[in-house]
């Protein structure tokens, strides 16, 4: 399996080398390397929907029809009466706090925010956990 971490340069600087993992200095605003899937952990949620348009937007430039971007991100649902439900709501007042326009997205949120971005097929996939998994297809 090979890999491509891809980082702000002084991250990469620093990174230890791992087999099969190929270090790439960049800015997610500026480019994004080509890929067959772009994995975003905790990302999307620093930045408000215009930003992360824009970085979406950059992942539809490289990934192929038959690629995918997954992002582990916080859902919000109003129903939400699981041990989590809390917590996410919660983390979406600190986003309010230390960012400037970070927030965490409902489902809803998440589908107009990819499918302007250029990914009209979505898959949520929720876990016993803070985070979700969301799979944006670009066909």
């Amino acid at each position: 399996m090979r890999g491509i971490n891809f980082d702000l340069p002084f991250v990469v600087e620093t990174a230890p080398e791992y087999p099969g993992v190929t270090h790439v200095a960049g800015d997610m605003f500026e480019f994004i390397p080509e890929a067959e899937a772009v994995f975003m952990k905790t990302v999307m949620h620093c930045f408000g929907d215009d930003e992360c348009a824009k970085v979406l937007k950059n992942c539809r430039s490289v990934v192929p029809k038959t690629g995918k971007v997954i992002i582990v991100d916080v859902v919000l649902r109003a129903d939400d009466d699981s041990p989590w439900g809390d917590i996410r709501a919660k983390f979406d007042m600190l986003m309010y706090a230390y960012t400037s326009a970070g927030k965490e997205r409902t489902e809803e949120e998440w589908r107009k925010l990819l499918k302007s971005a250029g990914f009209p097929r979505i898959n949520f996939i929720i876990v016993p956990a803070i985070w979700s998994i969301i799979e944006a297809f670009p066909e």
